[in-house]
């Protein structure tokens, strides 16, 4: 053959080699974007219980292999307090603090959170010792002193309500929704009146 044949032959090769290079590209990037897509599929179609339910079972699985784990505890129990499984969120914060060296004041206002509602949404001595631990540890604890303050509005002390809501806006925390406080101190207001 001569050397002109040759030329267009191997610029053909050259061509249809790299078309059909970009084809496998343009296939390879199709397969991850369905790949992708089917990854998260199984979650458009659920709930937001069947969601919370699906992490309950993964923290539970995680658990199995690493039973001394206080942060996989913890994180149990908001997801029980989440689905609002109490009774369950207390056992299980019950076991973050006990595996906890130092609990802080978050371990203990979230296990008096769940015992709260697994309580019927009564301020019990068990949970105003825990919210009292919480408040040892850190006096402005957020959830500590939204709930005591819930509790004193609701048994119609709104006085002592709007201290503990003033006693939070005072602490300058962030993620503070200081508009709601806000109203809140002033319903409680108009009821004095």
């Amino acid at each position: 053959m001569s050397k002109f044949l040759w030329t267009p032959l191997i610029t053909s090769v050259l061509i249809v080699g790299s078309a059909g290079s970009y084809y496998l590209l343009s296939d390879y990037q199709r397969f991850e974007t369905q790949q992708a897509a089917s990854a998260a599929a199984p979650f458009e179609q659920l709930s937001v219980s069947e969601i919370s339910d699906k992490r309950i079972l993964m923290l539970q699985n995680r658990l199995y292999a690493d039973k001394q784990n206080a942060q996989l505890w913890f994180q149990l129990g908001n997801a029980y307090l989440y689905n609002g499984e109490y009774d369950n969120a207390v056992l299980v914060f019950g076991y973050s603090i006990r595996l906890t060296t130092e609990p802080t004041a978050t371990h203990y206002s979230a296990k008096a959170s769940a015992l709260y509602y697994a309580s019927g949404q009564h301020l019990t001595a068990e949970v105003k010792a825990l919210l009292d631990q919480a408040l040892a540890l850190e006096p402005s604890n957020q959830t500590a002193l939204m709930m005591l303050a819930s509790n004193e509005f609701m048994h119609v002390r709104y006085q002592q309500a709007i201290d503990l809501w003033v006693q939070l806006l005072d602490s300058q925390q962030e993620g503070l929704d200081r508009v709601s406080i806000i109203n809140s101190i002033n319903q409680a207001k108009q009821f004095i009146q």
